[in-house]
């Protein structure tokens, strides 16, 4: 999010000089088109107003900063940069410039340069004149350190911020996602965390909580609702689609809100599919609220959880008598508002789970998502091991998910295979600090530079999927599995080795490798993860057939099975419906 900044109160005055007063209205009328362009999104002429002005008046910061930001709303970024440091060299305290500058950073990863400017733009905001500012530069600071691969540094930073920002419901929503990936948790500490989010945030809302006036007939056609900023290019898309293409028209009638500005094609495809579309990333949660009240939705499903656009604070609202979380958050919301959550007896076996969810837990039958395989994936590879005489471990997840005890395991697992190579592919490892860091830690596990291959974001899926040939074994992370990763290594014929915990976070790999009749490939220790390892780099027939048979296996599993999926997602929204047709749930809680 591009800052700008208002035009001091001084402005008009301070601009006007020894020219006159026609040369400072002329530049306040400038300015004022220069604001105006911004405020429509018409960035690029905004940027055209304030270059007019800056050729006049070139040594205000404020209006460097803003030029910078206006470039950079139009696509204009290595400008953008300039005008940012040119700002800085005009006043070094002017903390929204480090914090814009910061942000611009991150997005082109000199994530040591942009950590500079977050901690600068910190020690120079007020925090409680500029509340907004000082929760931006926090939030992404820690999206920075998450994205290097440093969790634990990111969770210590959103407690700092959060002794400023108590109230600032997202950022408690980026401590509890983030502690997911720490790894250094306990799942009691997990849940307390995040019933005192609903204790901070929810319950001040369930005094305005009314009956639903839905009507109660069982059997009667479904309104469902599904609610995620991820409509489009993104992870979740590939596990709502099959659901969104095979949902029983007669049974059920779809509504889409979509909490993001902006569309793609995947966007449009998803669109297309369902009855309703509704763009509430304009709305504050009470409109959104009122909005799906007045649809009259029966059971209304989060996507996101407590992740980046989620709108749980909608849900804390009750907008729906019956409430569902589902995909794209790996724990409890923690809301009493989210009545169920969708798993399955693999991800959360029977009597193991049920007391760290504040929802009640719905078990599918088989798993509890299903992939969409891309239809223009490329061809499947010959075995890497062969052309190049040693195995190749590899993993896509993003480092936030490999922690010191992940990155011992594989270092173990590679010291047992002689030879072998560790593929690490993250767009992360564009920036030169993160990958340093992280040969510097194999090095000190006993693993040189010259084993390790660190590649970063490709430009095309068609590309990333591609790099899956260069791979003979995946290597799922713990206690935070891969997900869509996993699913993308299978499919590209590659067999993934897990290692079972007792948390859903942690047994994604199992539901997904005995849905596939690939239980040998699960690990219930350390120890047992290294030595499955270890006999299938020693067995090149066994990984040849794997990547010849794997696309198949997944095709004819229930993993892709996209219509048995969705019969059983529409039997368990219907067994919801019945509980609370039948009262089962108190809607005065």
């Amino acid at each position: 999010m591009q800052g700008f900044l208002r035009r001091p109160a001084s402005g008009g005055s301070s601009l006007a000089g020894a020219d006159g007063a026609a040369r400072a209205d002329h530049l306040r009328r400038s300015l004022d088109r220069a604001a105006q362009r911004a405020a429509e999104g018409e960035h690029a002429a905004a940027a055209d107003h304030y270059r007019e002005v800056l050729e006049m008046q070139a040594q205000e910061p404020w209006i460097w900063c803003n030029f910078g930001a206006a470039l950079e709303a139009s696509g204009q970024v290595n400008e953008a940069e300039r005008a940012y440091r040119r700002a800085l060299e005009f006043d070094p305290a002017l903390a929204q410039a480090w914090y814009n500058l910061g942000r611009l950073l991150q997005l082109k990863t000199p994530a040591a340069e942009a950590e500079n400017c977050y901690r600068a733009a910190a020690a120079l905001v007020d925090a409680a004149a500029d509340r907004s500012l000082s929760l931006l530069i926090y939030s992404n600071w820690g999206l920075l350190l998450y994205q290097q691969g440093r969790p634990q540094e990111a969770v210590a930073l959103y407690r700092e911020a959060l002794a400023e920002h108590a109230q600032a419901a997202d950022l408690v929503s980026n401590l509890l996602l983030t502690m997911q990936y720490a790894g250094e948790h306990t799942r009691k500490e997990l849940f307390a965390e995040h019933l005192a989010y609903a204790r901070r945030f929810e319950f001040p809302l369930k005094r305005n909580w009314s009956a639903h006036p839905n009507s109660r007939a069982s059997d009667k056609r479904l309104k469902i609702g599904y609610v995620s900023p991820d409509f489009r290019d993104h992870a979740v898309a590939f596990f709502i689609e099959p659901a969104l293409a095979h949902h029983d028209r007669e049974q059920t009638e779809v509504y889409c809100y979509y909490n993001n500005s902006k569309s793609d094609q995947v966007t449009l495809r998803l669109k297309s599919l369902v009855a309703h579309w509704r763009d509430i990333s304009a709305l504050d949660d009470d409109e959104a609220a009122k909005q799906i009240r007045e649809d009259g939705i029966d059971i209304l499903i989060d996507l996101a959880g407590h992740t980046a656009g989620g709108r749980l604070q909608t849900f804390a609202r009750k907008p729906a008598p019956v409430q569902v979380t589902w995909l794209g958050y790996p724990c409890t919301t923690g809301l009493a508002a989210m009545d169920y959550r969708i798993t399955d007896r693999h991800a959360d076996p029977e009597g193991a789970s049920e007391q760290y969810f504040s929802e009640t837990l719905c078990r599918l039958p088989d798993a509890f998502h299903c992939y969409s395989p891309p239809p223009d994936a490329p061809e499947i590879g010959a075995l890497p091991a062969h052309a190049l005489g040693g195995i190749t471990f590899g993993s896509f997840n993003n480092l936030a998910k490999l922690s010191a005890e992940v990155r011992t395991l594989w270092a173990q697992v590679l010291l047992a295979v002689p030879g072998s190579r560790l593929l690490l592919k993250s767009a992360s490892l564009t920036d030169a600090a993160t990958r340093l860091r992280l040969i510097a830690d194999f090095s000190e596990l006993g693993i040189g530079e010259e084993r390790l291959t660190l590649a970063a974001a490709e430009a095309t899926h068609f590309a990333h999927l591609t790099r899956y040939n260069q791979v003979d074994i995946g290597l799922d992370p713990f206690p935070y599995n891969g997900v869509t990763t996993s699913f993308e290594a299978m499919w590209m014929g590659v067999p993934v080795v897990t290692l079972a915990g007792d948390s859903f976070i942690s047994r994604m790999g199992v539901s997904m490798l005995t849905n596939l009749g690939m239980t040998q490939l699960i690990a219930h220790t350390p120890e047992d993860y290294v030595a499955i390892a270890v006999r299938l780099a020693g067995d090149l027939d066994r990984l040849a057939a794997f990547r010849t048979g794997l696309r198949e296996r997944m095709a004819k599993s229930p993993l892709t099975d996209a219509r048995q999926f969705t019969r059983n997602l529409e039997s368990a929204y219907r067994d919801m419906w019945v509980n609370w047709c039948a009262g089962s749930r108190d809607e005065a809680r």
